[in-house]
């Protein structure tokens, strides 16, 4: 989308700082959609719409002493896109974010959560912000979610031939436990859509509890937690197991009944996915087996796990390839996945990129299989040390391995890669 004679955000704000705004009362429409030309409107609108043309999945309002800050994150980096933001104006805008998602703009001593819906190009961009105060001011938080056709299905999830094959074999299952794990916007929850989507028909009843519910699926029974009204992750799910289900979908294994719940519920003769906010497949059991879960329910219920990382995408239209010399510190990390005469691919810059020379994101996986040899070692309940050891032995690709491949097919570079696999 290129919006013409777009005003810079100097421009914007100047014309805000000159005005004497009153601001309208809380709105439940899609704020786009308001009638409403005053400047500090039209800066905060201005803020988010260019937000969506530069592709960002959160927008970070910040206090400063001097002055505040806007920035932008883009394919998984913060990238400053003001910041001269005059103080005087600062909570102008952050009262304009509140009303928009009818917060107290009186309060500004204590965390707010909020959400609000805005029109852009007859598409309805889901916004969900957190205030938190600082020292200087309250930040604010706007996270992006395209409602329509945003979330993917399994052929455009990046998984590589072997892995994909694995993943449709999870999902085929009639029952267990299937863990997707990773650590915050490692693309989790995209993942676990792409596993319902493919699984949604008529003839099965699939539920999903979620905090929130980032997207809407047609045909798919989605539940919300409300914690303002106590309506949590265990009272939701004590209620759904009375709901005749086929298919189970948690959106974050949090505690240890919810973890305990999750392996009755698989044991029943229900398939259930969940998320959990771990680095590698060894510890989600590890993690699991931590939150008191019986080491031989586990080994019975736990059928697979996903786990996963985001790497930058390299721009088709501008990378560019290097030789890997057999004697270069990169040869020696690639230990026996390289081989002589090893082509890969870097970033430049173009047009098409913005000169990031990176456009998207690729998810990086490994996805284990549970095997009886596997369930006995979980049932022994096992040391880290000697989870991955036997994980070794399972013929389990590894995340390094995948973005290996995808790193020789000019999808991502090896240093990306490299970074990712070592937080």
């Amino acid at each position: 989308m290129i919006i013409k004679n777009r005003k810079s955000f100097k421009e914007l704000f100047d014309a805000a700082k000159r005005s004497t705004t009153t601001y309208p009362a809380p709105i439940s429409v899609p704020v786009k959609i308001v009638n409403d030309h005053s400047p500090v409107v039209e800066l905060v609108n201005s803020i988010v719409e260019e937000a969506l043309v530069q592709n960002a999945s959160d927008i970070h309002v910040e206090p400063g002493t001097i002055a505040g800050r806007l920035r932008y994150r883009i394919d998984g980096k913060l990238e400053t896109v003001y910041d001269e933001i005059p103080m005087e104006l600062y909570s102008n805008v952050i009262s304009r974010i509140k009303i928009m998602c009818q917060l107290n703009i009186a309060e500004n001593r204590l965390p707010q959560d909020g959400r609000f819906s805005y029109e852009n190009m007859d598409k309805e961009i889901d916004v969900r912000v957190s205030i938190v105060p600082l020292i200087n001011g309250e930040k604010a938080v706007l996270r992006l979610l395209n409602r329509a056709g945003v979330f993917m299905d399994i052929d455009s999830l990046d998984f590589s031939v072997e892995n994909k094959a694995k993943f449709l074999g999870l999902c085929q299952e009639a029952s267990g436990a299937v863990i997707i794990a990773g650590p915050v916007n490692s693309g989790k929850t995209t993942t676990l859509y792409g596993a319902l989507h493919y699984l949604n028909n008529p003839a099965k009843n699939i539920v999903t509890i979620e905090d929130p519910v980032e997207y809407q699926l047609q045909g798919i029974n989605q539940v919300q937690v409300n914690t303002k009204i106590k309506l949590d992750f265990e009272d939701i799910l004590k209620a759904v197991l009375r709901q005749d289900y086929d298919v189970l979908a948690i959106g974050e294994v949090r505690s240890d009944e919810v973890s305990r719940m999750l392996v009755k519920s698989s044991l029943t003769g229900h398939l259930v996915f969940a998320t959990i906010h771990t680095s590698s497949a060894a510890k989600v059991i590890y993690r699991l087996l931590d939150m008191g879960i019986k080491p031989f329910l586990l080994a019975i219920a736990l059928k697979g796990i996903v786990a996963q990382r985001l790497v930058p995408r390299l721009c088709p239209h501008c990378c560019e390839a290097y030789d890997v010399l057999p004697e270069s510190q990169l040869a020696r990390r690639m230990g026996a996945n390289y081989e002589p005469g090893l082509w890969l691919y870097r970033r430049r810059g173009c047009e098409k990129c913005k000169g990031r020379g990176i456009k998207g994101r690729v998810a990086i996986q490994e996805v284990l299989m549970i095997d009886s040899e596997l369930q006995q070692c979980i049932s022994s309940r096992p040391t880290i040390g000697e989870l991955e050891e036997a994980i070794k032995n399972a013929a389990m690709k590894t995340m390094w391995e995948d973005g290996i491949e995808k790193a020789k097919e000019g999808l991502v570079e090896i240093h990306e890669v490299a970074r990712v696999c070592s937080e």
